[in-house]
């Protein structure tokens, strides 16, 4: 596939891309039976922040103006581990709540953040508004963290920071830290990074090939889908008064009544393709490069976005590297050529970082179809030891599983290595 110019080599079908057992995983999760035990009760509360350095709100995005995070706060000091959310998700999705129980019940403070590329992060946090640059994205993500930590009450005493991201956040969380080692104003001690992509635009390429190839272009594919979809859940609905559907968690609803690897690629790629529409949608009017709003004359409050929407949804992500991303930092940064942007949207940037400190980790699995064989065995190589690369589980599909959950507390504590020699 090509970006604006610039390969972006996948090679043959993604790990897992056409593997049944993976896309089943993706899409139902862990089993009940294989989750690990939660506390009963995690306490909760929402913050919200306003950002200095946040650029000036549109109009359509008022509800947006701060930034949206939530905290469970241990009674006792304790250390806090900051959880970033994967591609579109904000600091309260059903995965960061898993992963909120887990670490609360293990004795963590935990502060769970969106992801850089949600609605809510690119308004209130990002300093540009153009999202999917990975350590400019991860410099807002460290600044929110610092400014987030300085404003929490007294009575949260802190013995130390620790940071987990899962998919998207996986990545940026390795980068906050490299970037907290070099600046030192935040001390971060360990990463753990859960089914992160190796080449962030690389892996996005892969799932345009698969919208591509399980729904096609148009509104024909798209419609289809949703009527197939919303008239199994409808017959489902009626027939099993238990059935509870989770609104915000398309894969979650699809499951329910999705039957064949088709359906359950498609309900990937359009899960996928809806969490980057607003980030299309928000770096074309912060960029105003006039691809699918009008720079003289920006959406404003009650206006209709629908037309936008629909057209967005048929446009793949490669459009939005080389119509809004590319000539945004083209502007504003000097030698940034498609070439050197897509470079720097990789793990590849920090690889001596992961090689060398300890204090790196991340879990994946052989089947997760954001990654390609050659990125699986980077990860493995760069990394060592200190990846746990599991048979089975698709993308995220194992997130909360028992030996899953223990493996990563087991990074967290320091006890990774003497139990994994």
């Amino acid at each position: 596939m090509a970006i604006n110019g610039q390969k972006v080599v996948v090679a043959g079908a993604p790990t897992g891309l056409a593997d049944s057992a993976g896309l089943r995983a993706t899409v139902f999760g862990t089993p009940p039976q294989n989750k690990a035990p939660l506390p009963a009760t995690v306490p909760l509360a929402e913050i919200n922040i306003r950002l200095p350095w946040a650029r000036p709100v549109p109009d359509v995005f008022w509800f947006d103006r701060r930034l949206r995070v939530w905290l469970s706060a241990q009674e006792k000091p304790a250390p806090l581990a900051i959880v970033i959310a994967g591609t579109g998700g904000d600091g309260n999705t059903s995965s960061t709540s898993t992963l909120r129980a887990v670490l609360y019940g293990a004795g963590y403070h935990v502060l769970t953040m969106p992801s850089p590329t949600s609605p809510n992060f690119i308004v209130s946090a990002s300093s540009t508004g153009v999202a999917g640059d990975l350590l400019q994205d991860s410099g807002d993500l460290y600044a929110a963290m610092q400014a987030i930590i300085a404003k929490l009450p007294r009575r949260i005493r802190i013995t130390e920071v620790d940071l987990v991201g899962y998919s998207l956040g996986g990545a940026n969380a390795a980068v906050v830290k490299s970037i907290a080692d070099a600046d030192g104003k935040l001390k971060i001690h360990r990463v753990v990074m859960i089914n992160p992509p190796v080449s962030l635009f690389g892996s996005i390429a892969r799932l345009d090939k698969l919208f591509a190839v399980s729904i096609g272009s148009g509104d024909a594919g798209i419609d289809k889908l949703y009527r197939k979809l919303y008239a199994r859940l409808a017959n489902l609905y009626r027939a099993s008064a238990a059935l509870q559907i989770d609104d915000t968690n398309f894969l979650s609803a699809a499951g329910e009544v999705l039957k064949t690897d088709a359906d359950f690629s498609a309900a990937i790629a359009l899960t996928f393709r809806i969490d980057l529409v607003n980030v299309f949608f928000a770096g074309d009017l912060y960029a105003g490069t006039g691809v699918v709003t009008d720079p003289k004359r920006p959406p404003k409050v009650g206006d209709s976005l629908e037309e936008i929407s629909r057209e967005l949804r048929n446009k793949p992500f490669s459009e939005y590297f080389s119509k809004v991303f590319v000539p945004y930092y083209a502007a504003h940064r000097n030698g940034a050529t498609p070439e050197v942007l897509l470079a720097q949207s990789n793990l590849n940037i920090i690889a001596a970082a992961l090689r060398t400190n300890p204090d790196y980790y991340a879990q994946t699995n052989s089947d997760d179809l954001i990654l390609d064989q050659a990125e699986l065995s980077w990860l493995k190589t760069t990394l060592g030891p200190r990846i746990a690369i599991y048979d089975h589980g698709g993308h995220l599909g194992n997130l909360g599983e028992r030996q899953p959950v223990a493996d990563m507390l087991d990074m967290l504590a320091g006890r990774w290595a003497d139990r994994h020699p």
